[in-house]
């Protein structure tokens, strides 16, 4: 169940909400006693229902997402820029410890399984001491569903980091869920908020109440919606969540076998001024490269976080530059590119881990680089391009900034069946740029390189010649040094690789000679 990971809670201005203050004037300061008792929820179920949590997920379609950063659900908005702070107490060992969330709306966006999200940051205090911090991934569909696109928080323990149980839709069977509904019904069926089987996130929320009247610390609110969460591993314990519109979540109570015994009340609300929202956002960008260091297995697999248009990689008055350039993954600083021969950039399938890949299969095949190939069964369909969520394989490269490359890949046509020559893959590179220096081929959009092979079944050396939208030429630039993103996508079922090479010398006009490329010394 979420124990404030994803407090999520934000929106327009409190003084342009409509569901005003009924009470005295709301105060910031912190509590000094226990906030008033929760109040009691009788919960009559949305239905007796028999759950099969793996199975009743939600229907995600990355086409229903045409301005997904634009998440104005009058029950939970998140404009970037926004801070909110709850206070409360937790049970633990049988003493109640005083517990503070702080969320902020970053203004930094990431491409997940093709959907653009809003970037959140959030810091979880128990008795004063940082117990966990995260970024989490949220976007809005075209009716108004907020979904939740994952997670990476960073567990601490007495100042020491303990774990990171990420899960981020697209990895290790993950997939996206609802946070909430644009129009939440009392006695509709529960929904699914997110499957992370890696790291047990089997969240399902459901409407408990609608029509409530409550006061927080910070204000009073009518026609609160009050949600329950609940999840697989503890079906009987229940985190209340109270919605209030224009605002988003003011408090958080619980019932049933909660352990925690969480709760937490709205303290204060404030929209960053551009200084304090470049703070922010440095601070989420250390995560984020932190992320990169830690979840190998996901994380390191995700296009990085962008900046918004318009704003410079600079960090705020008297902190250091983050780590992370704008539109690229984390790197680190690099002196000019030294004279001398420009390294040749050699993956093999082998190096690609099983985790990165998505509805792909590695196979054994003796011609390939350590007997290793990647591809996946031929059904006889063709396949949709990017920004189509089809099947696919993520990794990182080291490259050089400005340097000209040429992509190769060692592609297996394999046999034609049905509408499928087994002979197509698209590929698309994170802080790639034009002559112009405008963002291109970024993972999760449109613009891609396609690498069409003969249709002779076998392996052949295709370059990533053919562009969407047209290029001035298939050579690929980026903007910065340090690790990116690769994304290879099946055009068509039945096709394979085993290697991709990005050349900036010795294959820039014509291609390997060799069925394998050796890695370079």
């Amino acid at each position: 169940m979420q124990h404030l990971r994803t407090i999520a809670a934000a929106g327009t201005l409190l003084v342009m909400v409509s569901a005003a203050a009924c009470g005295s004037t709301p105060t910031p300061a912190a509590p000094t006693a226990p906030p008033a008792p929760v109040p009691t929820v009788e919960i009559t179920p949305a239905s007796e229902e028999a759950i099969d949590f793996e199975k009743a997920l939600e229907n995600f379609d990355p086409q229903n997402f045409d301005r997904p950063t634009i998440i104005d659900n009058e029950w939970f908005p998140l404009r970037p820029g926004t801070q909110y702070t709850y206070e409360g107490f937790t049970e633990e060992a049988g003493e109640r410890v005083p517990h503070r969330v702080v969320f902020t709306v970053t203004d930094l966006t990431k491409v997940i399984a093709g959907v653009r999200t809003v970037v959140a940051w959030d810091q979880d205090q128990s008795a004063g001491e940082l117990v966990e911090a995260e970024l989490a991934f949220f976007a809005q569909d075209n009716e108004g569903n907020v979904w939740h696109l994952g997670q990476y928080p960073e567990v601490y323990e007495n100042g020491k980091f303990i774990e990171a149980p990420a899960w981020i839709a697209g990895f290790e069977g993950a997939q996206p869920g609802i946070t909430i509904k644009a129009r939440p019904q009392l006695g509709a069926p529960s929904y699914s908020q997110g499957w992370g089987p890696a790291v047990n996130w089997t969240d399902r929320a459901r409407v408990a109440q609608v029509g409530q009247e409550v006061c927080v610390p910070y204000g009073c609110y009518q026609d609160v919606l009050v949600t329950e969460e609940f999840s697989q591993e503890e079906p009987n314990a229940f985190q209340l969540k109270y919605y209030a519109r224009g605002v988003g979540n003011i408090r958080v109570g619980w019932k049933g076998a909660d352990t925690t015994q969480e709760t937490l009340e709205l303290v204060s609300f404030t929209h960053l001024s551009p200084e304090a929202l470049a703070e922010v956002r440095a601070e989420a960008l250390k995560l984020e490269q932190r992320a990169y260091e830690i979840s190998k297995d996901v994380y390191a697999h995700t296009p990085p976080a962008e900046y918004p248009e318009g704003v410079a990689a600079s960090p705020p008055p008297g902190e250091p530059a983050p780590a992370l350039a704008a539109t690229a993954a984390p790197a680190q600083p690099q002196a000019a590119q030294p004279p001398g021969p420009r390294p040749e950039v050699v993956v093999y399938a082998s190096d690609v881990a099983e985790s990165a890949l998505f509805e792909l299969e590695v196979w054994d095949d003796p011609a390939s680089p350590e007997g290793t190939m990647i591809g996946l069964p031929n059904n006889g369909d063709e396949l949709d391009p990017p920004p189509e969520n089809d099947p696919h394989a993520t990794f990182t490269i080291q490259v050089q900034p400005g340097v000209p490359y040429r992509c190769w890949i060692h592609m297996k046509v394999g046999t034609p069946k049905g509408r499928s020559q087994a002979n197509v893959l698209w590929v698309q590179f994170s802080d790639a740029v034009d002559q112009a220096g405008q963002e291109v081929l970024k993972p999760g959009s449109g613009s891609y390189l396609t690498a069409r092979g003969p249709q002779q079944e076998g392996w052949a050396w295709v370059g990533c010649d053919q562009e969407r939208p047209a290029l001035s030429a298939p050579l690929i630039t980026f903007r910065s040094s340090g690790p990116i993103t690769v994304r290879v996508q099946a055009g068509m079922e039945g096709v394979g690789f085993d290697q991709v090479v990005l050349s900036a010398a010795q294959f820039l006009e014509q291609p390997p000679a060799t069925a394998i490329v050796p890695k370079p010394r």
